[in-house]
């Protein structure tokens, strides 16, 4: 069985869409997106664009809609445009797609990767799925340096919470004694640490929960 890839229906007409069905590497399933195009082995979600849909949906400030839909969402995002640049938008300044990529990497995080086809957009999907999907058994492991006294392990321990550096590691240690109480603290308790605000403390719980 391949790996799983869910198109939106918009996309099933499409050539990228079709040569995906056939390769072999796919288990396609088609549904009705609410953002983007792609969704890969439930990992990444692509929204594909031809430069033509690219200037077009600068001009009508799309683009920056699905932008912040996707700068939302839990799983990994980007953009894929298709083609090579056209004439099809003569009211669009030469510049305006530049800073719309600009924009895209810098305010909204969302990477961009281009393909010169739907053969190349094929083999973009293909590494996607092996690099970040994978076997369902992957586990990730935290690498470099290893502390060997039990102090040191436990601020080690807390600077694995998203957010939290060495700074904040001691003051919650300090706060509420043991790793323990800190895994077990509610986003209240969090927040009364010093450097510890309301959208850190419900990421941590996030991890924790």
């Amino acid at each position: 069985m391949g790996y799983r890839l869910e198109v939106d229906i918009r996309e099933k007409k499409t050539k990228l869409a079709e040569l995906a069905a056939t390769s072999g590497v796919f288990e396609v399933n088609y549904a009705p997106l609410r953002v983007g195009d792609y969704i890969v082995d439930r990992s990444v979600l692509i929204e594909r664009k031809s430069f033509a849909d690219l200037a077009a949906s600068i001009l009508d400030g799309r683009l920056f809609r699905q932008a912040s839909a996707m700068a939302r969402l839990r799983i990994r995002t980007l953009f894929l445009i298709e083609g090579t640049p056209t004439a099809q938008a003569p009211n669009l300044h030469p510049h305006s797609i530049l800073g719309a990529c600009i924009s895209l990497a810098l305010i909204w995080r969302q990477p961009i990767l281009f393909s010169k086809d739907p053969q190349e957009s094929l083999t973009i999907l293909r590494l996607a799925a092996e690099q970040a999907g994978g076997p369902a058994n992957l586990e990730l492991t935290r690498c470099g340096y290893r502390p060997k006294r039990t102090a040191r392990r436990k601020l080690f321990v807390l600077q694995g919470l998203p957010g939290v550096g060495p700074k904040l590691a001691a003051s919650l240690l300090r706060k509420f004694g043991s790793v323990e109480k800190v895994m077990s603290a509610d986003a209240r308790e969090l927040m009364e640490v010093h450097g510890c605000g309301a959208k850190k403390s419900a990421a941590i719980r996030e991890v924790i929960s």
